[in-house]
């Protein structure tokens, strides 16, 4: 039996139903012959719900005939899937005809059996910035941190050109929440030219969409992930741009449905709405979903809360600064505000643990000594702190790198660096053997070691 509805809020309607026919919280709802889409979100008595609008086919009123779908959102998933992307609606969008693929109900997989990791297994991305300071471990959950134009989805999108040239069988599932419409056909674009795309499934809600829309489609994509992690035994690379437009999608839904906001005018269940998502992201026996997500910060602030709640999760922090970005750093990566839980010995070695080590600590005196420089100029510093700025310079120069993405931006090369060359490089650097040449020598080269050191050309 169909429901109606009895009031109209902006973009909340409340829904009166018979008491045997009440839908459940997250269950669809449609109107106009299925075209307009509502989410239950609330349950108000009896026989009345509260559920926002998802996609509105024309204009609604009161006493429309609601139909309750008794489930939520259908995604689809596996094999078929991929080489598409689709919408929230479950509608390929640049393959209408393509063959119909499994659909399994949101959320109805989750799978929360984790596997202990006695074994950690890493995930090389030819990016020496990440290769050397947050080693990738399969299962792992990166967050790419930074304002807006640093370089967040440029940075997003060569990891996976690099991971997928380099594990050819892995799939992939991309989320795009809240972001422009452009970025998604860009990206979709490029993973045809390199072939990628066919391993590949992308779920889009553009920045244009209902709050409801953005906020429902990362549960939509890891439902995906959990499909194929857990039914299909795959290994998963799960990128999400940007999982502060679901955090904002959420607010706005709170807001819209009358909640009280919290710190920073945030949703009050934003460490819930937060970790419904981040937990669902793990290595389990049956294959691992590895994630990349990257992390709007208003006003470059990493202590606002919806940064906060999301860094509590994730195993690595990658943070993009727009000073480094002045600087002409690319990527603008800043080590010592980005953090990793796999520097550890057991996990990267022992001479890669040192050399991450003995680089932070030459940073970090650089940095303490800026201000030194600014007022009384390099010339007045001993020879050791001279020694310091000039190792410095040196790694920050050699932690540039050209990316294939932006080739035809940049009319240079990209450049993949393994990470035993990356380490390599950077150990030479830290014990001086260059540290008579400009640090120039070494923006945008790749490895360092092609550059002769100071002691095979004689100076």
């Amino acid at each position: 039996m169909n429901g109606k509805i009895i009031n109209i809020l902006g973009d909340v309607v409340e829904v009166e139903f018979s008491k045997d026919n009440l839908p459940l919280v997250n269950h669809l709802l449609t109107t106009h012959d299925g075209q307009t889409y509502l989410l239950v979100k609330s349950i108000i008595n009896e026989s009345t719900i509260k559920a926002i609008i998802i996609y509105s086919f024309s204009s609604i009123s009161l006493s429309d005939k609601v139909v309750n779908t008794k489930r939520s959102f259908m995604v689809p998933v596996g094999p078929l899937a991929k080489g598409n992307i689709y919408s929230f609606k479950g509608v390929s969008l640049n393959n209408p005809t393509a063959p119909s693929p499994e659909y399994v109900e949101m959320d109805s997989i989750i799978n929360n059996d984790r596997e202990i990791n006695t074994k950690f297994e890493l995930i090389e991305t030819g990016i020496k910035a990440i290769d050397f300071f947050i080693p990738i471990v399969k299962g792992f959950k990166l967050g790419i941190f930074g304002g807006a134009g640093v370089g967040k989805t440029v940075l997003m999108k060569e990891i996976i050109f690099n991971v997928n040239n380099k594990n050819k069988n892995t799939s992939n599932i991309f989320i795009g929440s809240g972001e422009r419409s452009r970025e998604g056909i860009e990206l979709y674009d490029e993973l045809v030219q390199s072939n990628l795309m066919k391993n590949s499934t992308m779920y889009i809600s553009k920045m244009n969409e209902s709050a409801g829309a953005r906020m429902s489609i990362v549960p939509i994509g890891i439902t995906a992930a959990e499909y194929l992690r857990d039914k299909q035994k795959e290994d998963v690379l799960l990128f999400i741009d940007n999982i502060y437009r679901f955090v904002q999608a959420e607010n706005e839904v709170s807001a819209t449905l009358g909640k009280k906001p919290s710190v920073g005018g945030y949703q009050s269940t934003l460490e819930s709405d937060v970790a419904n998502v981040q937990n669902r992201l793990f290595k389990n026996k049956n294959g691992a979903i590895t994630s990349f997500q990257t992390v709007f910060l208003p006003m470059d602030d990493l202590s606002d809360p919806s940064a906060v709640a999301v860094f509590n999760h994730l195993d690595g922090n990658l943070v993009l600064s727009r000073d480094q970005a002045a600087k002409g750093i690319l990527p603008a990566f800043d080590p010592l505000a980005s953090s990793s839980n796999s520097v550890d010995e057991t996990i990267i070695g022992k001479k890669h643990l040192d050399a991450i080590i003995e680089v932070k600590k030459i940073l970090k005196a650089y940095k303490d000594l800026e201000d030194v420089i600014l007022i009384l100029g390099f010339d007045e510093l001993d020879a050791e702190s001279k020694i310091i700025v000039k190792k410095a310079l040196q790694l920050e120069n050699f932690f540039t790198q050209n990316f294939f993405m932006t080739e035809h931006f940049t009319k240079s090369p990209g450049q993949y660096v393994p990470m035993n060359e990356t380490v390599d490089s950077v150990i030479r650097i830290v014990n001086g053997e260059y540290i008579k040449q400009s640090p120039e020598i070494f923006a945008f080269v790749g490895s360092a070691l092609n550059i002769k050191t100071d002691k095979e050309l004689g100076l």
